[in-house]
């Protein structure tokens, strides 16, 4: 008696092990696949059985679309954000979390319906006030022209740039070339080309390398 007993821990054991071994196992091919480059051994495993039964249908389709992003393929991004919303059932934070993306997605896109479409599912769906705040605040200026927000967006640059690692830490950096370039835009709807010229150089300083760095060269 005693030795099935025994046998049946073994195997409840296994049987509550395998899945996570075999999750882990899924990961690390998806990470290293991304990583290379390999887009379509990435897409093989994401549409495999093994990573079908360790992750649930949001998962493995946010991965996608992330995927898309790294990419940089504006038309199969389009399409995922499409079907998330569309095919996958999603709670209000995996909401939040594709709307986020999209609607930085669409801004660069200069598709401000769309983007105003996803930054209503944030102010709905999304608890970080800070982060939708400033959403809002890029909604205003790229999609609907406004220039009045020049002294709010200096007063969060100034104290970024006094942080110590402030252009060593590459996020840190982008995001201040990003307020950079928010500020000289406005200068350019209020036709001072003086002070949008300045702002904008040294926002092109900042966002190399980033989907930005056109955007501001045209203005330039």
């Amino acid at each position: 008696m005693n030795w099935i007993l025994i046998i049946v821990c073994i195997a409840v054991g296994i049987g509550l092990l395998l899945p996570m071994i075999q999750k882990r196992i899924v990961y690390k091919k998806l990470t290293e696949y991304l990583e290379q480059g390999k887009y379509k051994e990435f897409e093989q495993v994401l549409d495999g059985f093994w990573c079908t039964f360790s992750y649930r249908p949001f998962n493995r389709e946010f991965m996608r679309l992330n995927a898309y992003f790294m990419q940089n393929d504006a038309k199969k991004i389009n399409q995922q954000i499409h079907d998330l919303f569309e095919k996958i059932k999603m709670n209000d934070e995996q909401r939040s979390l594709v709307a986020k993306r999209a609607f930085y997605f669409y801004l660069e896109q200069e598709k401000y319906e769309q983007a105003k479409k996803m930054l209503d599912i944030c102010l709905q769906h999304d608890s970080n006030q800070v982060e939708v705040e400033t959403m809002q605040l890029m909604y205003s200026i790229l999609g609907e022209r406004k220039s009045e927000h020049i002294r709010d967006i200096k007063a969060r640059l100034e104290p970024l740039k006094k942080e110590t690692d402030a252009y060593t830490n590459p996020a840190k950096r982008v995001r201040i070339g990003v307020f950079e370039y928010l500020i000289g835009l406005q200068y350019s709807y209020l036709h001072n080309k003086k002070e949008s010229k300045k702002y904008l150089e040294n926002a092109l300083q900042h966002c190399k390398g980033t989907t930005y760095e056109v955007q501001i060269q045209a203005l330039l």
